[in-house]
């Protein structure tokens, strides 16, 4: 090749090297406002007060990550079911809503790093003997859970014998275990135990816990968003570990909970 021509193709790599780091930087989005999807029917984590107002400790959590990141953070309701698909539609940019990462939803959305890690378990009526919730000790009891949690996946894999009842809100199946209507309900043991503290411990108890099965529950619960939106992603886990490394994340849990829920490294 000759000089003149080791030039031009030179030159032409530069031109679509420069032309490539325009087109990058024009698709890159400054992130000043994020809209946030949740499904406020999981108090303590996230809930609707009297006043219409969508509260709890994720929601308090994830106005820290805001601050800290200096953007103006905004919140939606939407039902569980519906999560993914809105997110992935563009309703909102991220999903804080106690989602655990599982493998089933890490094909659909990208997460950030863990941020919070509790047991899953069972509860009860008060007047309960056994703490024995063994597939077997269950069978032909009936048990609520909220649909499309991993609490649901794991009643189907594990309690064929049992009569399972699926609930689109987080807070319906308790519901209808203080009503009578539900022998058990799978759920995380916070959740339980903060209904348990509302409604008295006449009502219900915590009866066992379970071991958390990787391909089920995943590490832990983490935040989500489009797999086309890595620059937001990274914000979030840049947040995260500061909150954590500042001691910020355990003052507002310490304001919830009795409990460390921060997860385990």
């Amino acid at each position: 090749m000759t000089m003149t021509g080791l030039r031009r193709v030179l030159g032409a790599s530069l031109l679509g090297l420069a032309a490539g780091l325009l087109c990058t930087a024009a698709q890159a989005k400054e992130w000043k406002t994020v809209r946030i999807g949740t499904d406020a029917t999981y108090p303590p984590f996230e809930s609707v007060n009297a006043k219409g107002e969508i509260v709890g400790w994720e929601v308090d959590y994830g106005n820290a990550l805001c601050e800290r990141m200096k953007v103006t953070c905004t919140w939606q309701n939407q039902d569980w079911d519906g999560i993914i698909p809105a997110l992935l539609s563009g309703k909102f940019d991220t999903i804080i809503s106690s989602m655990n990462i599982t493998p089933p939803r890490a094909e659909k959305v990208a997460f950030s790093q863990v941020y919070y890690s509790t047991p899953p378990g069972f509860i009860g009526p008060a007047s309960l003997k056994s703490n024995d919730v063994s597939p077997e000790a269950l069978k032909g009891k009936t048990i609520g859970a909220q649909s499309s949690t991993v609490f649901a996946n794991y009643l189907s894999k594990f309690y064929p014998g049992s009569d399972v009842k699926l609930y689109p809100g987080g807070d319906e199946a308790l519901i209808e275990l203080a009503n009578g209507r539900l022998d058990y309900v799978m759920v995380d043991t916070i959740v339980a135990q903060a209904f348990i503290d509302k409604n008295g411990n006449g009502c219900c108890k915590v009866v066992g816990t379970v071991k958390r099965l990787p391909d089920i529950f995943g590490p832990g619960v983490g935040a989500a968003f489009r797999k086309d939106d890595p620059d937001l992603r990274a914000m979030f886990d840049k947040a995260i570990s500061e909150l954590a490394a500042d001691g910020t994340f355990q003052k507002i849990a310490s304001k919830y909970f009795k409990i460390d829920i921060m997860p385990k490294q």
